[in-house]
């Protein structure tokens, strides 16, 4: 993740995965690091479950983050875009300049 955007150019027809997770290593595109961070996530609340630190319903529920999967684009011409590197973009996946204010 970065405050500011990635400069990208996206061909006719091609399919785009944009990372919502902010994990991957190939930002802005998904690498799928988001399965690993859902999955420790996941761990973690079953642990403070198991240990009686949070119920299984109500206070637990508060924790578990939304499934961030890839956003998928599909190009329908050839673009230079500003994909969002902030994650914050209420035009998700492109950038409305939201890391000025960051």
């Amino acid at each position: 993740m970065k405050n500011k955007p990635y400069a990208v150019k996206l061909e006719k027809g091609k399919t785009y995965a944009w990372c919502q997770c902010a994990g991957s290593k190939n930002q802005p595109f998904c690498d799928g690091s988001h399965e690993k961070i859902n999955e420790k996530e996941n761990n973690l609340i079953e642990s403070l479950v198991d240990v009686n630190m949070i119920t299984s319903k109500g206070e637990g529920q508060r924790l578990i983050a939304k499934d961030e999967k890839p956003m998928i684009i599909k190009a329908e011409k050839d673009a230079e875009v500003n994909l969002c590197g902030c994650k914050q973009s209420d035009n998700a996946p492109y950038c409305n300049e939201r890391h000025l204010s960051i």
